[in-house]
């Protein structure tokens, strides 16, 4: 069952109540709805894509308070109702998405990491950006859905524009040369891995590129689950880079990142392994439901579309 988070607005049929005959129940893209203490297995996907309000409402503030209603409403109801698996909980997927907390952990896995800022300070920046010689990238800290801001090596003339540099933080991270980029999907315990190779610094604006499967050396696929792990997410998907001496170089992880497109590039059975993925958390429902079904029940919360748009969650450095 699909829940269209971003059509909530308008649906009719969100309902949650503390009288025990009502229940909680979610609208499904079907038409129809879910009793949410029926699911064993929700798929928490993306749930914070702009949402879709009807047209005649045009006040922000009355747009606002949809919006935040909406989100806060489908969130209560499943964090009350809902006693199944999460894929992944939906706080351990704010805090492992956001880079500097994953940076950190990554490092504290034993994984190779760029040299990184993030500030909004004039000053720090020039100095950080002196002491690698302006071989930096500069990325966005979270970024915006109205336009995926791209990855680019930083141009020496924003050093000199001290407002700009202030108006909100930003990553300014090491660069590390290479030609071999790694997509790499964890779900479960499973590992597929795919090499993009390109000379940009920035892979997603052209992909007619060689793109295939690789196998992971055995030390990195273990360093890349105990990220997982330390963050409390059940699957990611992680960008690194292969530096000029061949060790891989912790780029980001996308908690709910995009993989169907690699599916398309490379034949690697990304839909299968997702769908086996899920079911088999329908055997590991915690014990304190007082039951493992036979038959598990699955619930994907997700923007409508979202898994077919042109990749927008990878990153360079």
């Amino acid at each position: 069952m699909i829940v269209e988070t971003d059509r909530l607005a308008g649906s009719g049929r969100l309902t949650w109540s503390n009288v025990s005959d009502i229940g909680a129940r979610l609208p499904t893209d079907d038409g129809g709805s879910v009793d949410v203490s029926s699911l064993d297995v929700v798929w928490w996907r993306r749930v914070n894509a702009l949402p879709q309000i009807p047209p005649g409402v045009t006040d922000s503030a009355h747009r606002q308070l949809i919006t935040n209603d909406c989100r806060t409403a489908l969130l209560g109801v499943l964090l009350d109702q809902f006693t199944g698996r999460w894929v992944s909980n939906p706080f351990a997927t704010q805090w492992a998405e956001n880079k500097l907390v994953q940076l950190r952990v990554a490092e504290a896995c034993g994984l190779r990491v760029p040299r990184t800022l993030v500030s909004q300070d004039p000053a720090e920046i020039r100095r950080f950006c002196k002491e690698l010689d302006n071989q930096v990238v500069v990325k966005a800290v979270r970024g915006t859905y109205f336009r995926p801001p791209l990855t680019v090596m930083l141009d020496g003339r924003l050093l000199d524009e001290d407002e700009a540099m202030a108006l909100s933080p930003a990553i300014y991270q090491e660069y590390v040369p290479g030609r071999h980029h790694l997509r790499v999907h964890l779900l479960g315990a499973e590992v597929y891995a795919a090499d993009l190779e390109s000379g940009a610094l920035d892979w997603r604006p052209d992909m007619n590129i060689p793109v295939r499967p690789v196998q992971l050396p055995d030390d990195i696929t273990a360093r890349l689950h105990l990220v997982l792990e330390r963050l409390g997410v059940a699957m990611g998907v992680i960008d690194l880079k292969v530096a000029d001496d061949g060790e891989p170089v912790w780029l980001e992880l996308n908690a709910q990142g995009q993989f169907l497109f690699i599916e398309g590039l490379t034949g690697l059975p990304l839909i299968s392994a997702m769908a086996d993925f899920l079911v088999s958390e329908t055997t590991k429902r915690p014990a304190s439901t007082g039951h493992f079904p036979s038959h598990g029940s699955m619930a994907t919360m997700s923007s409508l579309g979202d898994s077919w748009r042109r990749p927008s969650d990878a990153s360079g450095a």
